[in-house]
């Protein structure tokens, strides 16, 4: 017994001393480094990239699998682009674990870590065929090399699936310890044109174990063009990690930001709480989570300054798989400044608990102020189940107050939601608009509203019907909307009794500048030099037109707009990829028809059209209305086929094209009586006379039985090619120049009057020795104050010639007795 005793301890030494020196043999003659070629050989045949090794690779195998590796990198598939580099590496696994099927690594440090992650249009990603875009090797590795391959593509389904092969779907990953320094990740998507740069990474953790908690603690810098972001990342937590489960947790979460956020300008931004979510249940537990930001908002759509905003969250959980939904004490709250003065937000769920089984919930309340804005709205009576979701009143009250104007916004109605469905509805809106305002013909407006509105997210739409009385008429509004989740398709019928959007809407008028208090002017005082205006803002924004798609109807039985006046209007409307096309367009118009068209193209450089003819229209009321100047009356047609295009008003004016048709009977140009004026002319005439210029006078008038008018625009200048007035005494045409100007607002037209039959009435019986004379009259200056001149020094000649003519044949025919009557003659003739 002793001796087989002996034997067997024996034949145990030599074999520990073979291993030993076999051992020390093989770390003394293996080299790693011979297989690094061989390792980008088979990294290259594998995933089509270029494994380069600068550094030298040091391996260790005893007591632990060392690896130590420096001057790493990867290239992009088939391209010499680098997508990711690693200035060092280190790591060690312990061998002992490896036979009871555990993957225990020592502490691993990274340094200078730096990767490019892209996303192509087709939503790949660059790394796509390392972690899955290559089937599994089931034959055993040749080699060394061969082997690291295969356990690098292991690590990396660990890393993405959390998931390993077939035959090691028990092993256990525990990692002791990460280091990462120095690192930069830059995230590029040419889906949604992000590009984005994680910078300076600095991270380590504790011992990390896959469903065990462990430390997380990192700082970074993130940066951006699109979005445009600059801004210092720090955050720690305590992580749990179940890929194979699908279950991730953050317990202790403390995530800061602060710099240059989209959208905004944080000093800072921060997120504490604790969250769990489940893949497989898609399910969402939140505690104790608390957002809170300072900063500004810089985005365009809502500007402000100095807010301060938070999001308190003590409880909410959601798992659709169960159709449950709790939510306890969520508060929100914001304040700030803006462009229209601070403004105030609130909202608060006490308590809200929804199940397959029951709903059940306090009252869900808000408010909103802001720039004389007061609004408040709640959800009230909550009942029923996750199914079917009743609310027995859904409500909005606002007070918005405009200078001397007030309205009140009164809506309300039950509220039913099908969470399972996706649907909800607004069965019977009841409310309505009040409006006060002096300026009012009764000093109060006010629109009794009912409706119904119904969304279905599953088949992506809704409808809406909206009836109103609206001035003691009917205001019926049914819409159609496709497309929710993408760019809404709507689909609109409207018809109007009475629309008179000048008391919906009135225009905004500056108020005057305030006298001293005395109202007496401070005569002690040096004046000074008043400070200069701010230049009016009369930018025109029509990004609104671009994106949605609408086709609709509109019948208006009388419309009020800007102080034009129409009725029975009726017009097709279709809004597309921001073009709006009015056609079909039809109304009443100041005794006569309105037929034409017109278009407004916000994509491409707010381009407006419109080509439109009138007819049978009194010209006086419709100028009056228009631009409130009393400059022309008569009846009779007006064609107009104008374009212009531009970012603002003085930009549309610049740019306006096109030509304008005026056929007006029976009416008077307002501002000068051409007649008298001649006449009171004449009378003073000597042939030293200078040219005369008359202001313009409203209560003077030249009458007209014709008016023909023909005008060019170009670039806001309007041309008069062809001018006819037509009245039994005169006749006018046009001269040179006869220029229009809009973009100025001038005047800058020469006309040429002919008295043509100084018989037709008794004032132009004076002016027989006028007759066929044509006298040039220049109309120039600001279209709210013009001049008439009348050129005497152009006219002279035919003057003299038609007076000479007259005194002679007076003479001639006997009206004077010989030489005395010629004598007389040629000193009336020559004024003396």
């Amino acid at each position: 017994m002793k001796t087989w005793f002996k034997r067997i301890l024996i034949g145990l030494v030599v074999l520990v001393v073979v291993a030993v020196v076999g051992l020390a043999i093989f770390l003394l003659t293996f080299d790693p480094n011979a297989y690094k070629y061989k390792l980008e050989e088979l990294v290259q045949e594998r995933y089509h990239r270029t494994l380069t090794i600068d550094g030298e690779i040091e391996l260790s195998l005893f007591p632990r699998i060392g690896l130590s590796v420096q001057g790493v990198s990867l290239s992009e598939p088939n391209s010499p682009d680098t997508f990711a580099s690693i200035d060092s590496t280190r790591l060690a696994v312990a061998v002992w674990p490896l036979l009871s099927n555990s993957f225990v690594v020592d502490h691993v440090a990274i340094s200078g870590l730096k990767a490019r992650v892209v996303r192509d249009k087709d939503g790949q990603f660059n790394f796509s065929n390392l972690v899955g875009g290559t089937p599994g090797v089931t034959a055993a590795p040749s080699n060394p090399a061969e082997a690291l391959v295969g356990a690098a593509q292991t690590a990396a389904q660990v890393i993405t699936s959390g998931t390993l092969p077939a035959t090691r779907n028990n092993m256990q990953i525990d990692i002791a310890g990460l280091d990462l320094k120095d690192g930069e990740v830059l995230l590029q998507d040419a889906i949604s044109g992000m590009a984005v740069a994680v910078t300076k990474i600095n991270a380590n953790t504790g011992r990390v174990t896959f469903n065990q908690p462990f430390d997380v603690r990192m700082t970074a810098r993130v940066e951006g063009g699109n979005p445009r972001v600059d801004a210092n990342l720090t955050g720690q937590a305590l992580l749990t990690l179940d890929p194979s489960a699908k279950r991730y947790a953050a317990q202790k979460l403390d995530l800061r930001l602060d710099g240059k956020l989209p959208g905004a300008e944080a000093k800072s931004l921060a997120m504490r709480g604790n969250l769990a979510f489940n893949g497989q249940k898609s399910s969402l537990d939140i505690a104790g989570l608390e957002v809170v930001f300072q900063g500004d908002i810089t985005d365009p759509a809502a500007r402000a300054t100095n807010v301060e905003a938070s999001v308190a969250m003590p409880k909410l959980a959601i798992d659709p798989h169960k159709s449950q939904l709790q939510i306890e004490k969520l508060a929100v709250r914001a304040k700030g400044g803006s462009a229209d003065g601070p403004f105030e937000v609130a909202v608060d769920a006490p308590a809200l608990n929804i199940s397959p089984a029951s709903a059940t919930g306090e009252a869900l309340t808000g408010r909103v102020r802001l720039s004389g804005l007061d609004a408040s709205f709640g959800l009230n009576g909550i009942s029923g189940n996750a199914a079917e979701l009743d609310i027995k009143e859904a409500k909005v009250d606002s007070t918005s107050k405009n200078g001397e104007r007030v309205v009140k916004l009164n809506f309300a109605s039950p509220l039913s939601l099908n969470l399972w469905q996706r649907t909800g509805s607004l069965s019977a809106l009841r409310g309505d608009v009040n409006i006060t305002d002096p300026g009012l013909p009764k000093g109060n407006l006010q629109i009794p509203v009912i409706g119904s509105v119904n969304v279905d997210l599953l088949k992506d739409q809704a409808t809406s019907k909206i009836n109103a009385v609206l001035e003691g008429g009917k205001f019926d509004l049914s819409a159609d909307i496709t497309k929710l989740s993408e760019m809404p398709v709507v689909k609109f019928a409207l018809a109007v009794d009475t629309l008179d959007l000048d008391k919906l809407a009135p225009p905004v008028v500056q108020p005057p500048a305030k006298p001293p208090a005395d109202g007496k002017k401070d005569e002690s005082k040096p004046a000074t030099p008043a400070a200069p205006a701010a230049p009016v803002d009369d930018t025109i924004d029509l990004s609104a037109l671009v994106g949605p798609s609408v086709n609709g109807t509109l019948k208006v039985g009388k419309l009020v707009v800007r102080g034009l006046k129409a009725d029975e209007v009726s017009a097709v409307v279709k809004l597309d990829k921001g073009k709006l096309e009015i056609s079909s367009l039809t109304a009443g118009l100041y005794g006569g028809k309105l037929a034409g068209a017109m278009s407004v193209d916000a994509a491409q450089g707010n381009q407006l059209a419109t080509k439109m003819s009138l007819a049978g229209i009194a010209i006086e009321p419709l100028l009056m209305d228009l631009v409130k100047r009393n400059m022309l009356s008569g009846t009779g047609s007006l064609a107009l086929d104008l374009k212009t295009a531009g970012a603002n008003a003085y930009a549309m004016k610049n740019a306006l094209g096109g030509s304008l048709q005026v056929r007006l009977r029976d009416g008077a140009v307002k501002g000068i009586n051409l007649t008298q004026t001649l006449r009171e002319l004449k009378a003073a005439f000597k042939p030293e006379s200078q040219d005369e210029t008359v202001p313009a006078d409203s209560s003077k008038q030249t009458e007209f039985s014709e008016m023909d008018a023909d005008l060019a625009f170009t670039k806001g200048v309007a041309a008069v090619k062809r001018l006819n007035i037509v009245s039994p005494l005169l006749r006018v045409t046009q001269g040179s120049p006869a220029n229009i100007d809009f973009v100025k607002s001038e005047l800058d037209v020469v006309v040429r009057a002919r008295i043509v039959n100084p018989a037709a009435s008794p004032e132009g019986q004076e002016l027989v020795d006028l007759k066929d004379v044509t006298i040039p009259v220049h109309v120039q200056g600001p279209f709210e104050k013009p001049t008439y001149t009348l050129l005497w020094k152009d006219a002279i000649g035919g003057i003299l010639k038609r007076s000479l003519e007259n005194k002679l044949r007076e003479a001639v025919t006997g009206k004077g007795k010989g030489g005395e009557a010629v004598d007389k003659a040629l000193k009336g003739l020559l004024g003396k």
